[in-house]
């Protein structure tokens, strides 16, 4: 008859050990992923905001406007309108051209420790110039 010999040696200890840092890392991801999520969503609300301000407008010339949202929102981003077919150098839009708003924030993806991994969000909004510029 064979003796069952228990040797072990604490084999549960590392276990449980690896199953919490494997818990903790998913823990860690999955809130940054919902950071990003939530900043995306942010994003989009601010380019939706500064399109509308600017085709009620009719300019892309808007630096008061962001800094405003930029203060309002505490989220540091940057726009841009390079797709929008401006008039002059003020940036003014003519009635019916489309006006089209790109806000991008660079960010990072954190909680693992000495390990940075750069992000770029970026949200598009368009919508129509509502002002005529003769």
């Amino acid at each position: 008859m064979k003796q069952r010999i228990n040797n072990r040696r604490g084999e549960g200890y590392i276990d449980i050990a690896v199953t919490i840092l494997v818990v903790v890392f998913l823990l860690v991801f999955f809130i940054n992923a919902a950071s990003l999520i939530a900043l995306n969503q942010n994003l989009k609300t601010i380019a939706d905001h500064l399109t509308d301000y600017a085709c009620l407008h009719g300019t892309t010339d808007i630096g008061d406007y962001a800094a405003e949202l930029h203060e309002q929102t505490g989220v540091d981003f940057s726009c841009d309108f390079s797709e929008s077919q401006t008039l002059d150098a003020q940036g003014h839009v003519q009635l019916g051209e489309p006006i089209v708003c790109t806000v991008t924030c660079r960010t990072s993806f954190l909680g693992f420790g000495d390990f940075v991994f750069p992000i770029t969000v970026t949200a598009t909004s368009r919508g129509m110039s509502q002002v005529y510029w003769k």
